[in-house]
């Protein structure tokens, strides 16, 4: 006599309605994710961009520039300051813009020559712009890359 009280082709439902759930479940989180997920890095986005002390006014054409990273190399005589891909949202009246809208930004190095670069909005309103390497006349052990357009600006120190 068997201790078990289910018959035998039963012992497995428990695993399988648990299975079902999780995946219902799974489901249900990676459709909220999709709807809310432009809300959440809106709001992400609004919270670095005040901190960074970049405002959108709401008038005309106007560009969130988000974080880059600076590195140099070189000597004394030359130097090469890259830029990575900088992202900038470009919003117009107040509105992220739509896709294939243009983005220009314009790049000033201390101890070297400005520089520009542009790129094109995707559906979410954001421009990926490649920097071109920047050479100077000489090397500073520190300085400061500034990125600006659209009213806003943002700096980062090397």
């Amino acid at each position: 006599m068997s201790h078990n009280s289910l018959p035998p082709r039963e012992r497995g439902q428990g695993l399988v309605e648990y299975a079902l759930i999780l995946v219902l479940v799974s489901v249900a989180v990676i459709a909220i994710m999709i709807f809310l997920g432009g809300s959440v890095g809106g709001v992400f986005e609004e919270v670095t961009t005040n901190l960074s002390g970049q405002t959108i006014e709401g008038v005309g054409t106007e560009y969130i520039i988000g974080g880059f990273s600076v590195t140099t190399t070189g000597g004394p005589s030359e130097c090469t300051v890259s830029i990575s891909d900088v992202n900038v949202t470009r919003y117009d009246n107040g509105e992220r813009a739509a896709a294939g809208q243009n983005v220009t930004v314009s790049v000033t190095i201390s101890g070297g020559p400005g520089t520009g670069g542009s790129g094109t909005t995707d559906a979410n309103g954001v421009a990926v712009i490649s920097i071109p390497n920047t050479n100077g006349n000489n090397c500073p052990g520190s300085g400061s890359v500034t990125i600006s357009g659209g009213g806003n600006s943002r700096t980062v120190n090397y």
